[in-house]
């Protein structure tokens, strides 16, 4: 389940896993609770990490940017899923501003986003929603944004945000919107998550926040929107394996206390992870996204099942300390769960619930 040789000299590659083991690791259980500090994401921005989108391996290295990319997210979510929750959110936008036909707006934006000199976060997922709760209707001086949107990571520590909104004609709009007390985006309270609790998540309304079309990143038909964004998220998500290569570890190292067995169990979940893996990447880096859906989904929710498995074996082995806050079993049983339900589709659902009874 660990870094591949030809993977692991990669220059960012390596430079990302120092960060990893050196300042994300040690602090991993109290970011949890505490929340992720801005210094993690300092240094994940000096070692380049922010610069995934269109990243150009070493020459000679033998690894694709989708190799290096994949890698990088199963390293940070191994070592710490709130900090790596927090860091891909700003990704949303990156691509976004990428594929704009506004090019200004991507000049503006893109040079210190790809750097990590500011940072962003998202919120639009809401918009498969039959009804997302964030409405925009255009005026003269550009669109008029209203609503709530539900959750949006990394309150507090990002400078920009892209957010979706639907339109009278049933369009997916895209904006760019700042998060800083100019930027007219208000956080409400919520109650405290339960998994994932130390990724500064809040609630944020848009208050009648009047954006200019020089903010306009896109605006498509909102049922092409959610296909493409469906299609995406078929596919089993590197964090997931960051999970079960997390999940591996403390079961191998619970040997000397709770016994062999979770050594032998460590290493049949390793290799059931491991071809999971291969056939999920394999789906993706060989097929147009359009092409075995189904099978995508259905490893998807078998990778997630198996997840969740991990964890229980993870709890099971640590004994009554995991149900205290700052305990890497118990953590790692809720983020487990989270996996479920994050980026959700109906086919998903449909999917997770096929996994489940056939083990029954």
């Amino acid at each position: 389940m660990g870094t591949q040789p030809g993977l692991a000299a990669e220059p960012l590659v390596e430079a990302v896993t120092r960060v990893a083991a050196a300042v994300l690791r040690p602090d991993a259980e109290s970011t949890a609770v505490e929340g992720v500090s801005r210094r993690h994401l300092d240094e994940l921005a000096r070692c380049g990490a922010f610069g995934l989108v269109g990243y150009a391996p070493a020459e000679g290295s033998g690894c694709t940017e989708q190799q290096v990319v994949r890698e990088i997210h199963e390293i940070l979510s191994a070592v710490d899923p709130s900090t790596w929750f927090v860091y891909t959110q700003h990704f949303a936008l990156v691509k976004a501003l990428g594929a704009s036909l506004n090019h200004d707006l991507r000049e503006r934006w893109l040079p210190e986003l790809v750097t990590g000199a500011r940072r962003a976060t998202a919120g639009f997922a809401y918009l498969r929603h039959a009804q997302p709760p964030v409405t925009a209707e255009r005026e003269e001086k550009g669109w008029r944004l209203r609503g709530r949107v539900p959750w949006m990571t990394g309150w507090g520590l990002a400078d920009v945000a892209i957010v979706g909104a639907v339109t009278v004609e049933d369009e997916a709009l895209f904006v760019r919107v700042g998060c800083g007390p100019d930027g007219g985006l208000t956080a409400v309270g919520v109650p405290p998550l339960w998994a994932m609790g130390g990724t500064h998540t809040a609630a944020v309304e848009l208050r009648g926040v009047l954006v200019s079309p020089d903010d306009v990143i896109s605006i498509e038909p909102r049922q092409d929107w959610a296909r493409s964004y469906d299609l995406e998220n078929a596919n089993a998500h590197p964090a997931v394996f960051g999970h079960l290569r997390a999940a591996v570890d403390l079961l191998l190292g619970a040997v000397p206390r709770a016994g062999a067995a979770y050594g032998a169990l460590a290493h049949r979940l390793a290799d059931e992870a491991a071809r999971l893996r291969t056939e999920a990447y394999a789906l993706r880096d060989e097929l147009p996204p359009e092409e075995e859906v189904t099978a995508r989904t259905e490893i998807r929710a078998a990778v997630l099942d198996l997840g969740v498995r991990a964890a229980s074996a993870c709890v099971a082995a640590t004994g009554g300390r995991a149900v205290q806050y700052g305990d890497t079993a118990g953590r790692l049983a809720r983020e487990a769960l989270f996996h479920l339900i994050q980026a959700q589709t109906p086919q998903l659902r449909e999917a997770t619930a096929g996994v489940v009874t056939r083990r029954i």
